[in-house]
């Protein structure tokens, strides 16, 4: 998190740069608010780029591509054609690589204070490695295992409440990994349970409801992408 800080704390800088530079006339025809929007969507593209988020990388080039239409010559296929172009894009390019596995997950980590996480597919499915896939619909899911160890969370264009009253952490320890585009996702989380969020965001928020009582024997840890996404935590 503290890498998104600075990164984006330099891109602010740049827009700064950007905007002097356009107010001593550098740039005719360009307003200012265009240049700091502009600013800010190139650092959340870049962002999404080097981790091969492709809805988090073509929607901000999308709203560039809108935001300059004129300059460019293209107010014939905005803004509709070229965010549907952007959608359809992002969503084949993820089933090509990021194709979904029939086997579950497995992570391995040697300590909770890593921000990384590597996943690594089992060649069997069990209680403790959980996957669970929707696009283009809604769902409800309900985790009821005494040895919940990792989920894989996959939601596009699609609304998934995900159930972990039922669930045991293994070792009282847990970690999700989320990716979402376009969705909202709401998870129920044991409120004695600590949860840890790790997971970048790009033009989506992350939201806690309830307050949790936490015992300090069971952490679940939140990794993974979400952009155009909410996420509420529910405590229940």
């Amino acid at each position: 998190m503290k890498k998104d800080k600075v990164f984006f704390g330099i891109t602010l800088i740049v827009g700064a740069i950007v905007l002097i530079i356009n107010n001593l006339g550098y740039l005719p025809g360009v307003n200012a608010f265009s240049l700091i929007f502009t600013a800010l969507l190139a650092g959340v593209m870049i962002k999404n780029l080097f981790r091969m988020h492709f809805a988090g990388t073509l929607f901000p080039l999308a709203i560039i591509l809108i935001i300059y239409d004129e300059q460019l010559g293209i107010t014939s296929i905005t803004p509709w054609t070229v965010l549907i172009a952007a959608g359809l894009i992002s969503f084949g390019l993820s089933m090509i690589f990021n194709k979904p596995s029939k086997w579950g997950y497995n992570i391995n980590y040697n300590s909770y204070d890593k921000e990384s996480y590597e996943f690594k597919t089992i060649d069997i499915e069990d209680e403790s490695h959980i996957k669970l896939d929707t696009s283009f619909a809604s769902s409800i899911k309900y985790i009821n295992t005494d040895k919940f160890e990792s989920a894989d969370i996959r939601c596009r264009f699609a609304g998934m409440k995900i159930y972990f009253d039922n669930a045991t952490l293994y070792n009282g320890k847990g970690v999700v990994r989320l990716d979402s585009s376009f969705s909202g996702v709401e998870l129920y989380i044991p409120k004695t349970w600590t949860v840890e969020d790790k997971i970048n965001t790009s033009f989506g928020g992350i939201d806690e409801k309830n307050r949790n009582q936490s015992d300090g024997q069971n952490t679940l840890t939140l990794v993974g992408n979400v952009s155009f996404s909410g996420v509420e935590i529910l405590y229940i």
